[in-house]
């Protein structure tokens, strides 16, 4: 599956602070935040050099680290202003300490941490954004590759909270059996309830959270339509899906 380029590593060009400013889910940018999903630091952290890591994960990028709850988390890309990182997967849902220790600094911080935090990634900056989304031959949704009615698509984002097996931090997901999520989302598109035939971690990846999803057949459900996830009680971010 062609799916590297859903992964957190979106550069974020606005104000900021001397310190760590804000961290917020990895896929909706949004403050929800779960264990063991992408998360995104924004600030200033001098002599930083922009990089980026590979699977698996490592918790050590380019002098850069980040703990949350005393645990090292995995860092897969670093700037002078932004760090994504993975929120361990046993941290405890609360406040947590969050501390980043650079070649030249320390930054001691807080991560608000939920049980469930259901992020959908995206790949543009429209309003609502498009999601990153694969058709049932797994090619990119796209305007001029739409989905077509009664086709299972690939949805793809973070955060939905405890899988039924152990999540090593940073390490590829499997594939043989996959590990699946202990709730089963409800899926809306176009506001029509979809049927979910499969959520859980995609593998050989690291902690993206991969939806298969029937896409509804009603005749209106066509052209670009919304897309939202509610996992336990939480609503993700909304995102488009193009649908023939």
């Amino acid at each position: 599956m062609k799916i590297r380029t859903f992964l957190p590593i979106l550069i974020f060009c606005g104000a900021l602070q001397a310190q760590v400013s804000s961290v917020q889910n990895g896929a909706s940018f949004g403050p929800a935040i779960a264990a063991g999903s992408w998360a995104t630091l924004f600030g200033t952290f001098a002599g930083v050099t922009q990089t980026l890591g590979q699977t698996p994960v490592g918790t050590n990028l380019a002098g850069v680290t980040v703990t949350v709850g005393g645990t090292a988390a995995p860092v897969y890309f670093v700037s002078p202003g932004q760090i994504n990182f993975i929120v361990p997967a046993a941290t405890v849902a609360g406040v947590q300490p969050l501390q980043v220790k650079t070649a030249s600094a320390t930054f001691d911080s807080t991560i608000r941490v939920l049980s469930a935090a259901p992020g959908l990634f995206s790949q543009d900056a429209a309003t609502p954004p498009k999601g990153a989304v694969l058709n049932q031959n797994s090619s990119l949704n796209t305007a001029t590759n739409p989905a077509l009615r009664g086709d299972i698509v690939q949805i793809f984002g973070t955060g939905p909270g405890a899988f039924t097996a152990a999540v090593t931090d940073g390490g590829a997901a499997p594939s043989s059996p996959p590990n699946t999520t202990r709730s089963t989302p409800q899926v809306f598109i176009a506001g029509v309830p979809a049927e979910v035939q499969f959520t859980g971690l995609a593998p050989n990846f690291a902690a993206l959270w991969q939806l298969n999803v029937k896409v509804p057949t009603q005749s209106f459900v066509t052209g670009r339509v919304p897309v939202v996830v509610f996992m336990d009680g939480v609503n993700s971010n909304e995102v488009t899906i193009f649908v023939q």
